[in-house]
């Protein structure tokens, strides 16, 4: 039975709207061990802070989210390395 301690902690992608975040949102999420995906987030919306891809077209996510973030290039870079996107 898994906990809340042994959840992954979520990560935020942002791109520019039209990138691909979207349509490669489950192999991003696969790569990075997350099961669940939040799209369209908005700065100052909550935002889940376990296990969950969350993406977003804000310019500068990192100011209102204390996690895990990185590009979509980023992530699509681990997504390859991991196999996900071909």
């Amino acid at each position: 039975m898994s906990t809340s301690n042994s959840l992954p902690k979520s990560v935020l992608v942002h791109g520019p709207m039209g990138c691909g975040k979207s349509h490669n949102a489950t192999a991003i999420a696969s790569a990075l061990g997350l099961k669940h995906v939040r799209d369209d987030w908005k700065p100052g919306h909550p935002v889940p802070l376990l296990d969950t891809l969350v993406l977003t077209n804000a310019p500068t996510p990192e100011w209102h989210f204390k996690g895990r973030v990185m590009t979509y290039a980023q992530a699509m870079h681990v997504a390859q390395q991991q196999g996900a996107v071909v």
